[in-house]
């Protein structure tokens, strides 16, 4: 049982003091003289939270207290001395009433009203509350009457008045107004004049050399000053009490922070260069006034934009010429090795003639043989005539890679001279207009192992009806070639059989690899009146 009650009373002791009303070491009490002189002298105790007591040192007074000391009906109902206060953030007001406790407090009643506006909040009402045991004994005070807690918006004053029953007399009042405060820089420090604001910290009473009134409204300093000092008035004790935010070149930098030092200046230290604007605010209205102020911190000459530049420029020079120097080695390479290539095309293609001219003296020789056999000295002489000029022709141009279509045709007519001696075929080599044959280049005797073929596999058993036709001609930007005879044709499975053909197969499948822009066409076919048709087309031959 025993401890049953024990532990009844503990409970009872903690709700207690849970229950406490205000822990009234947090608050700052105001109330008129003699109020505590004797438990029983009536009056009011406002009891306003702590923390922003400094701010009464940049506005003490309300201009609402001004303006009702002015108004004859409010001085006239009230008492001569009225407790007046000034508060700074959203805690509530709380009001006691000295002198009343539970056996008097009939006798009295109280009454909140707004200003301006004279709004009534509370209507007046008995007294119902009284100070709990918490209250009591960190106060020191006797129980009393405790009115409750109040609040308004900013730039709005409370009235709490106390009138006593029988007289319907207001016998004490109690004003607390909330006002609006903007902080204020008085003064600028820099690392330029660190030693000024370090003996203003010793002796704070010593004159101020750069005041607020000659401040520049942006401050200028270089990127080696790491520090910028600003003062702020009011005797700020606690760093919670202010609040500042720095943005830099227009994005935030620094978010909503409490202050550094329990005291009223802010110490920016470090910040790299660029454009700032640091607000600044009371802690207790953070949704109200805010002072802001713009700065710079100059960049070094590495620090400048020309200088970015210029690095930037160098830099890309740089990479441009290590890139162009890797591009040109690369080309150089593939250069080298086209050129290889291309070498060894020549080269093969040169072995692909050197077989050509074998094969062309072979054709000849038989023909030659051929007349002797037949015992016509006469036109064997002829043939040996031309083909010593078609040989010295041959040999003249051994060295070139092309010849112009004059000189190609003039080879072509040479070796069909001698033929025509041999067989008796007529031949018509016809070229269009618009081809210039002096100026107009043809890989040589890329034509002659076809007219040899026309000659040997078309026209030689027709003897004087065999009819060799070689067309050029020009489409847009294409030569067309053609070599046609009235033969008994071939197809081209057995006139790939021919070595010459092959050797011209192979010499344009070379030529194309060389000159990729400029291709090479072989076309073979049965020509519908008879005979063979072979069709060389030449593109881009013009351009």
């Amino acid at each position: 049982m025993k401890k049953v009650f024990l532990i009844l009373v503990i409970q009872i002791f903690i709700t207690g003091a849970a229950l406490a009303q205000i822990n009234w070491s947090e608050y700052s009490q105001s109330y008129t003289d003699r109020t505590n002189d004797k438990s029983s002298n009536i009056g009011l105790i406002l009891a306003l939270r702590k923390g922003n007591d400094f701010l009464w040192s940049l506005r003490e007074q309300s201009h609402h207290f001004s303006t009702l000391d002015k108004e004859t009906a409010f001085r006239h109902l009230r008492p001569g001395e009225i407790i007046a206060r000034t508060t700074f953030d959203t805690a509530r007001a709380q009001f006691f009433l000295h002198g009343v406790n539970p056996e008097n407090a009939r006798l009295y009643q109280y009454r909140v009203m707004e200003y301006p506006g004279n709004q009534v909040l509370i209507p007046w009402q008995s007294i119902r509350q009284f100070t709990d045991s918490g209250v009591i004994k960190s106060s020191g005070m006797p129980k009393m009457a405790y009115l409750g807690g109040y609040k308004t918006s900013f730039d709005k004053t409370l009235i709490m008045d106390i009138r006593k029953n029988e007289s319907n007399k207001i016998v004490a009042t109690s004003l607390v107004a909330w006002e609006l405060i903007t902080p204020i820089i008085t003064n600028v420090y820099t690392s330029k004049n660190l030693d000024e604001f370090f003996k203003k910290l010793q002796h704070p009473w010593a004159p101020v050399k750069q005041t607020s009134g000659n401040r520049s409204s942006i401050l200028k300093v270089p990127s080696a000053n790491a520090n910028i000092i600003f003062i702020l008035k009011g005797e700020i004790s606690y760093r919670k009490q202010i609040q500042y935010e720095l943005t830099r070149n227009g994005s935030l930098y620094s978010s909503w922070r409490y202050n550094d030092y329990d005291n009223s200046f802010i110490w920016i230290k470090d910040c790299p260069p660029g454009s700032y604007v640091i607000k600044i605010r009371f802690s207790g209205q953070p949704l109200t006034n805010v002072t802001q102020y713009t700065f710079e911190i100059e960049p070094t000459w590495y620090q400048s934009n020309l200088f970015r530049i210029v690095v930037g420029i160098f830099i890309a020079a740089v990479i441009g010429a290590l890139l162009f120097l890797m591009l040109y080695v690369r080309q150089k390479r593939k250069t080298k090795l086209a050129q290889e290539g291309k070498g060894k095309l020549q080269l093969e293609l040169k072995a692909i003639y050197a077989q050509l001219n074998p094969h062309f003296v072979f054709n000849a020789l038989s023909s030659i043989q051929g007349l002797i056999n037949k015992q016509d000295i006469k036109n064997a002489n002829y043939y040996l005539s031309d083909f010593a000029r078609l040989m010295r022709q041959s040999l003249n141009n051994s060295n070139k890679e092309q010849i112009s279509v004059e000189e190609e045709i003039k080879m072509i007519e040479t070796y069909l001279k001698l033929e025509q001696l041999r067989f008796g075929f007529d031949y018509v080599i016809d070229v269009s207009l618009g081809i210039n044959i002096y100026e107009t280049s043809i890989p040589i005797l890329l034509l002659q192992p076809l007219v040899e073929n026309a000659v040997k596999h078309g026209v030689s058993s027709r003897h004087q009806n065999g009819c060799i036709r070689i067309e050029f001609k020009e489409n847009e930007s294409a030569m067309l070639v053609s070599i046609a005879d009235n033969g008994p044709g071939i197809t081209e499975k057995k006139s790939s059989q021919g070595y010459g053909l092959k050797l011209t197969r192979d010499r344009i499948n070379l030529l194309n690899k060389l000159n990729p822009e400029q291709q090479i066409v072989l076309d073979i076919s049965n020509s519908i009146t008879g005979g063979m048709q072979i069709t060389f087309t030449f593109n881009q031959w013009f351009l």
